[in-house]
């Protein structure tokens, strides 16, 4: 399900070096949240680790980007803690992995979520210049959202569920592009066989990576 995620590097902090951008890759749950339990007890939390540490493979081979994992081990802090740790990198985007559940078992494909306006009320109202960067950073948003949209949808034909407007925890108090994605069903038994396949764990670190790359 789309829910509050925990992350595991409490207090990380990245200067990027120059000409680089600091991306954020937020593996969703860790240590005692699963997140979701799919088909054979497969553990949400084990799957977004999984992609994010291979996105995180595909993106180091980019010179001018500085990648950051909220966490790269099975453990959880905080929301709020890792929420002040984004806040003090800065970075240009914060890409949110999940996996999803249904009702039944033939709920499926890939679902984008943003804090679209309920976000820019949340954010920050301390200075002009955060109201201003909020625009920016919603468009940046949308923009990253269509270039994983379409690149997933190369991946997995015919299964996009679409872009959706919504609260975004992770997403609130700051003023960084955040971007949710749902990358598919563990209880649907088809789409868990491939999200635990390692070679569609490459295929869609890869397809996330071209989308980030292109967004820069």
């Amino acid at each position: 399900f789309f829910s509050v995620l925990m992350l595991c590097l409490p207090g990380f902090f990245v200067h990027a070096q120059a000409g680089k951008h600091i991306v954020v890759i937020d593996p969703a749950h860790g240590g005692e949240d699963s997140g979701v339990i799919g088909v054979s007890k497969v553990a949400e939390k084990d799957l977004t680790l999984a992609i994010a540490t291979a996105l995180k493979k595909e993106l180091d081979k980019e010179g001018n980007l500085e990648v950051v994992l909220t966490r790269n081990s099975d453990k959880a802090p905080s929301l709020d803690d890792r929420k002040k740790s984004i806040a003090k990198m800065n970075p240009a985007l914060v890409l949110s992995l999940h996996t999803n559940a249904g009702f039944g078992k033939n709920s499926s494909g890939f679902e984008l979520y943003y804090p679209g306006f309920k976000g820019l009320e949340a954010s920050p109202k301390g200075t002009k210049a955060n109201q201003a960067n909020a625009g920016q950073y919603l468009n940046d948003t949308v923009k990253l959202a269509r270039l994983v949209q379409k690149n997933l949808d190369g991946l997995f034909p015919r299964k996009g569920r679409g872009l959706r407007e919504a609260v975004v925890p992770l997403a609130e108090g700051l003023v960084v592009p955040v971007l949710t994605v749902e990358l598919g069903f563990t209880t649907n038994p088809d789409e868990k066989k491939k999200l635990t396949s390692e070679k569609t764990q490459t295929e869609i670190a890869k397809a996330l990576a071209r989308s980030i790359k292109a967004f820069f």
